[in-house]
Protein backbone atom coordinates (compact mmCIF):
# COMPACT_ATOMS: atom_id res chain seq x y z
CA UNK A 1 0.00 0.00 0.00
CA UNK A 2 1.58 3.21 -0.77
CA UNK A 3 1.68 6.50 1.39
CA UNK A 4 -1.48 8.49 1.95
CA UNK A 5 -0.31 12.66 1.96
CA UNK A 6 -2.64 14.26 4.96
CA UNK A 7 -1.87 18.23 4.90
CA UNK A 8 -2.15 19.27 8.44
CA UNK A 9 -2.88 23.55 8.80
CA UNK A 10 -2.66 24.70 12.26
CA UNK A 11 -0.80 28.03 13.30
CA UNK A 12 0.38 26.03 16.58
CA UNK A 13 3.53 24.20 15.34
CA UNK A 14 3.37 21.99 18.91
CA UNK A 15 0.19 20.65 16.94
CA UNK A 16 1.88 20.02 13.62
CA UNK A 17 4.58 17.69 15.10
CA UNK A 18 2.39 15.83 17.41
CA UNK A 19 -0.33 15.29 14.35
CA UNK A 20 2.72 14.34 12.47
CA UNK A 21 4.55 12.07 14.83
CA UNK A 22 1.42 10.11 15.97
CA UNK A 23 -0.07 9.71 12.20
CA UNK A 24 3.21 8.69 10.34
CA UNK A 25 3.98 6.10 13.48
CA UNK A 26 0.17 4.01 13.15
CA UNK A 27 -0.68 5.04 9.78
CA UNK A 28 1.11 4.74 6.18
CA UNK A 29 0.73 8.02 5.40
CA UNK A 30 3.27 11.42 5.20
CA UNK A 31 1.91 14.29 6.60
CA UNK A 32 2.70 18.11 5.43
CA UNK A 33 2.25 21.11 7.84
CA UNK A 34 1.26 24.24 7.08
CA UNK A 35 1.29 27.29 9.93
CA UNK A 36 -1.86 28.95 8.12
CA UNK A 37 -4.77 28.77 5.45
CA UNK A 38 -2.66 31.04 2.32
CA UNK A 39 0.30 28.46 2.67
CA UNK A 40 -1.92 25.41 3.11
CA UNK A 41 -3.95 26.51 0.00
CA UNK A 42 -0.52 27.05 -2.52
CA UNK A 43 0.17 23.39 -0.96
CA UNK A 44 -3.05 21.43 -2.25
CA UNK A 45 -2.32 23.34 -5.85
CA UNK A 46 1.10 22.02 -5.75
CA UNK A 47 0.87 18.70 -4.51
CA UNK A 48 -1.72 15.63 -4.30
CA UNK A 49 -3.48 15.71 -1.47
CA UNK A 50 -5.43 12.77 0.16
CA UNK A 51 -6.72 14.67 3.62
CA UNK A 52 -6.60 17.82 5.19
CA UNK A 53 -6.94 18.91 8.83
CA UNK A 54 -7.73 22.15 9.15
CA UNK A 55 -8.07 24.23 12.57
CA UNK A 56 -10.71 26.51 12.96
CA UNK A 57 -9.32 29.16 15.24
CA UNK A 58 -6.08 30.79 13.22
CA UNK A 59 -5.00 34.34 13.17
CA UNK A 60 -6.13 36.56 10.31
CA UNK A 61 -7.30 33.67 7.87
CA UNK A 62 -9.33 31.44 9.74
CA UNK A 63 -10.22 27.75 9.18
CA UNK A 64 -13.52 28.64 7.66
CA UNK A 65 -12.44 31.72 5.23
CA UNK A 66 -9.54 28.72 4.27
CA UNK A 67 -12.46 26.18 3.78
CA UNK A 68 -14.48 28.33 1.51
CA UNK A 69 -11.25 29.59 -0.24
CA UNK A 70 -10.88 25.49 -1.38
CA UNK A 71 -14.28 24.69 -2.31
CA UNK A 72 -14.66 28.04 -4.41
CA UNK A 73 -11.30 26.87 -6.23
CA UNK A 74 -12.26 24.14 -8.95
CA UNK A 75 -8.45 22.77 -8.74
CA UNK A 76 -9.05 21.89 -5.64
CA UNK A 77 -12.44 22.36 -4.37
CA UNK A 78 -13.14 18.02 -3.85
CA UNK A 79 -9.81 17.58 -1.71
CA UNK A 80 -11.64 15.24 1.93
CA UNK A 81 -11.27 18.02 4.64
CA UNK A 82 -11.74 17.43 8.64
CA UNK A 83 -12.02 20.26 11.19
CA UNK A 84 -10.30 20.63 14.07
CA UNK A 85 -12.44 22.72 16.41
CA UNK A 86 -12.01 23.38 20.67
CA UNK A 87 -14.80 21.95 21.84
CA UNK A 88 -17.93 23.95 22.16
CA UNK A 89 -17.43 25.67 18.65
CA UNK A 90 -20.70 25.13 17.65
CA UNK A 91 -21.25 28.07 15.20
CA UNK A 92 -18.20 27.16 13.10
CA UNK A 93 -19.16 23.53 13.05
CA UNK A 94 -22.71 24.57 12.00
CA UNK A 95 -20.94 26.74 9.13
CA UNK A 96 -18.37 24.30 8.11
CA UNK A 97 -21.29 21.93 7.73
CA UNK A 98 -22.94 24.48 5.59
CA UNK A 99 -19.83 24.10 3.29
CA UNK A 100 -19.77 20.27 2.87
CA UNK A 101 -17.34 19.26 5.80
CA UNK A 102 -19.23 16.42 8.46
CA UNK A 103 -16.03 15.70 10.00
CA UNK A 104 -14.16 17.25 12.98
CA UNK A 105 -12.25 16.55 15.46
CA UNK A 106 -12.27 18.00 18.97
CA UNK A 107 -9.03 19.75 20.35
CA UNK A 108 -7.02 19.12 22.35
CA UNK A 109 -7.42 15.39 20.80
CA UNK A 110 -6.11 12.26 22.08
CA UNK A 111 -3.73 10.49 19.64
CA UNK A 112 -6.14 7.50 19.53
CA UNK A 113 -8.99 8.97 18.57
CA UNK A 114 -6.81 10.88 16.23
CA UNK A 115 -5.82 7.79 14.33
CA UNK A 116 -9.13 6.63 14.18
CA UNK A 117 -10.70 9.30 13.08
CA UNK A 118 -8.29 9.50 9.93
CA UNK A 119 -8.38 5.96 9.24
CA UNK A 120 -11.93 6.08 8.47
CA UNK A 121 -12.13 8.76 6.57
CA UNK A 122 -9.22 7.82 4.35
CA UNK A 123 -10.89 4.57 3.74
CA UNK A 124 -13.94 6.57 2.46
CA UNK A 125 -11.54 7.70 -0.21
CA UNK A 126 -12.28 6.12 -3.69
CA UNK A 127 -9.26 3.43 -5.00
CA UNK A 128 -7.25 5.11 -7.20
CA UNK A 129 -6.58 5.27 -10.31
CA UNK A 130 -2.68 4.78 -10.51
CA UNK A 131 -0.69 4.76 -14.03
CA UNK A 132 2.76 3.30 -13.90
CA UNK A 133 5.57 5.55 -16.38
CA UNK A 134 9.02 3.27 -17.00
CA UNK A 135 11.93 5.37 -18.69
CA UNK A 136 15.72 5.76 -17.98
CA UNK A 137 15.49 9.51 -17.60
CA UNK A 138 14.74 10.04 -13.77
CA UNK A 139 14.67 14.11 -14.67
CA UNK A 140 12.50 13.57 -17.72
CA UNK A 141 9.61 11.25 -15.79
CA UNK A 142 9.32 14.08 -12.89
CA UNK A 143 8.38 16.85 -15.23
CA UNK A 144 6.47 14.24 -16.94
CA UNK A 145 4.71 13.38 -13.74
CA UNK A 146 4.27 17.37 -12.47
CA UNK A 147 2.25 17.73 -16.23
CA UNK A 148 -0.25 14.54 -16.05
CA UNK A 149 -1.02 15.31 -12.47
CA UNK A 150 -1.40 19.42 -12.92
CA UNK A 151 -4.13 17.96 -16.22
CA UNK A 152 -5.68 15.03 -14.92
CA UNK A 153 -7.14 13.09 -11.97
CA UNK A 154 -4.30 10.57 -11.83
CA UNK A 155 -1.28 9.94 -9.34
CA UNK A 156 1.37 9.20 -11.61
CA UNK A 157 4.06 6.44 -10.69
CA UNK A 158 7.96 6.73 -12.06
CA UNK A 159 10.53 4.21 -12.44
CA UNK A 160 13.95 4.70 -13.64
CA UNK A 161 15.23 0.99 -13.24
CA UNK A 162 14.23 -2.39 -12.48
CA UNK A 163 14.44 -2.17 -9.18
CA UNK A 164 11.89 0.85 -8.80
CA UNK A 165 9.66 -0.70 -11.16
CA UNK A 166 9.46 -4.04 -9.46
CA UNK A 167 9.03 -2.36 -6.22
CA UNK A 168 6.13 0.25 -7.14
CA UNK A 169 4.40 -3.56 -9.30
CA UNK A 170 4.56 -5.46 -6.46
CA UNK A 171 2.72 -2.48 -3.93
CA UNK A 172 0.38 -0.83 -6.25
CA UNK A 173 -3.11 -1.63 -7.87
CA UNK A 174 -2.44 0.18 -11.47
CA UNK A 175 -4.88 0.88 -13.80
CA UNK A 176 -2.30 1.37 -16.55
CA UNK A 177 1.81 0.86 -17.00
CA UNK A 178 3.34 2.69 -19.53
CA UNK A 179 7.24 1.74 -20.99
CA UNK A 180 8.87 3.95 -23.17
CA UNK A 181 11.25 2.66 -25.55
CA UNK A 182 14.13 4.73 -25.01
CA UNK A 183 14.57 2.79 -21.96
CA UNK A 184 18.00 0.68 -20.78
CA UNK A 185 17.68 -2.42 -22.48
CA UNK A 186 18.68 -5.27 -20.84
CA UNK A 187 16.50 -3.56 -17.61
CA UNK A 188 13.67 -2.96 -20.06
CA UNK A 189 13.78 -6.34 -20.52
CA UNK A 190 13.66 -8.19 -17.20
CA UNK A 191 10.69 -5.61 -16.57
CA UNK A 192 8.74 -6.94 -19.83
CA UNK A 193 9.34 -9.93 -18.51
CA UNK A 194 8.28 -9.49 -14.57
CA UNK A 195 5.03 -8.03 -16.51
CA UNK A 196 4.13 -10.92 -18.39
CA UNK A 197 4.95 -13.61 -15.97
CA UNK A 198 2.22 -12.14 -13.31
CA UNK A 199 -1.31 -13.28 -13.41
CA UNK A 200 -1.80 -9.62 -11.32
CA UNK A 201 -1.46 -7.91 -14.42
CA UNK A 202 -3.37 -9.79 -17.19
CA UNK A 203 -6.22 -7.17 -16.62
CA UNK A 204 -3.85 -4.09 -16.48
CA UNK A 205 -3.40 -2.42 -20.01
CA UNK A 206 -0.11 -1.76 -21.33
CA UNK A 207 1.62 0.46 -23.99
CA UNK A 208 4.75 0.80 -25.53
CA UNK A 209 5.84 4.31 -26.64
CA UNK A 210 7.96 7.21 -26.38
CA UNK A 211 8.60 9.89 -24.03
CA UNK A 212 8.52 12.11 -27.11
CA UNK A 213 4.85 10.99 -27.78
CA UNK A 214 3.73 11.44 -24.95
CA UNK A 215 4.67 14.71 -23.88
CA UNK A 216 3.62 15.22 -27.81
CA UNK A 217 -0.01 14.44 -26.57
CA UNK A 218 0.30 16.57 -23.08
CA UNK A 219 1.28 19.69 -25.29
CA UNK A 220 -1.49 19.00 -27.75
CA UNK A 221 -4.13 19.21 -24.52
CA UNK A 222 -3.12 21.82 -23.22
CA UNK A 223 -2.58 24.06 -26.16
CA UNK A 224 -6.43 26.25 -26.62
CA UNK A 225 -8.41 25.39 -29.27
CA UNK A 226 -7.19 26.78 -32.60
CA UNK A 227 -9.37 28.98 -34.35
CA UNK A 228 -10.69 28.16 -37.96
CA UNK A 229 -7.98 29.17 -40.59
CA UNK A 230 -8.40 31.72 -42.50
CA UNK A 231 -8.50 30.69 -46.37
CA UNK A 232 -6.19 32.94 -48.30
CA UNK A 233 -6.89 33.61 -52.13
CA UNK A 234 -4.99 32.01 -54.26
CA UNK A 235 -1.20 33.78 -55.46
CA UNK A 236 -1.55 35.12 -59.09
CA UNK A 237 1.11 33.18 -61.05
CA UNK A 238 2.72 36.34 -62.92
CA UNK A 239 5.16 34.48 -65.15
CA UNK A 240 5.46 30.22 -66.05
CA UNK A 241 7.86 28.80 -63.33
CA UNK A 242 11.40 28.08 -64.46
CA UNK A 243 12.17 24.46 -65.39
CA UNK A 244 14.11 22.64 -63.03
CA UNK A 245 17.37 20.63 -64.00
CA UNK A 246 16.81 16.83 -63.74
CA UNK A 247 18.45 15.56 -60.27
CA UNK A 248 21.75 14.03 -61.07
CA UNK A 249 21.65 10.64 -60.61
CA UNK A 250 23.07 9.09 -57.70
CA UNK A 251 25.86 6.93 -57.52
CA UNK A 252 23.95 3.06 -56.30
CA UNK A 253 25.65 1.60 -52.90
CA UNK A 254 28.97 -0.15 -52.88
CA UNK A 255 27.71 -4.09 -51.79
CA UNK A 256 28.91 -4.16 -48.60
CA UNK A 257 26.60 -0.82 -47.48
CA UNK A 258 23.57 -2.86 -48.90
CA UNK A 259 24.61 -6.18 -47.03
CA UNK A 260 25.08 -3.89 -43.63
CA UNK A 261 21.74 -2.20 -44.24
CA UNK A 262 19.87 -5.61 -44.73
CA UNK A 263 21.20 -7.09 -41.90
CA UNK A 264 20.47 -4.18 -39.38
CA UNK A 265 16.71 -4.13 -41.00
CA UNK A 266 16.74 -7.84 -39.87
CA UNK A 267 18.18 -7.40 -36.57
CA UNK A 268 15.63 -4.55 -36.07
CA UNK A 269 12.43 -6.32 -37.27
CA UNK A 270 13.99 -9.27 -34.62
CA UNK A 271 13.81 -7.12 -31.87
CA UNK A 272 10.40 -5.96 -32.63
CA UNK A 273 8.91 -9.51 -32.71
CA UNK A 274 11.24 -10.76 -29.51
CA UNK A 275 9.02 -7.37 -27.56
CA UNK A 276 5.69 -7.92 -29.32
CA UNK A 277 5.65 -11.59 -28.15
CA UNK A 278 6.88 -11.17 -24.76
CA UNK A 279 4.10 -8.60 -24.19
CA UNK A 280 1.27 -9.01 -26.22
CA UNK A 281 1.15 -5.69 -27.94
CA UNK A 282 1.96 -4.15 -30.99
CA UNK A 283 5.17 -1.96 -31.05
CA UNK A 284 4.08 1.55 -32.28
CA UNK A 285 6.84 1.78 -35.24
CA UNK A 286 7.30 0.34 -38.34
CA UNK A 287 10.23 -1.28 -39.68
Amino acid sequence: MRKKVILVIDDDEMNLQIAKMVLERKLPCKVIGATNGVEGIEILKTKRVNLVLLDVLMPDFDGIETLQEIRNDEMIKDVPVMMLTASGDMENVRESRRLGVKDYIKKPFLPADLVARVEKKLAEEPPSTDILIIGNDYKVLENLKEVIENNFNHEILIAADYDDAIEILRETNLSLIIACGEMEFIDGFKILAYIAGDEKFKSVPFAVTTLSKILLLIDKLNQPEAEEPEVAEPPVVEEPPAIEEPPAVKEPPAVEEVAEAVIAHAEKKKLAKVVTNLIGYDLDVRI
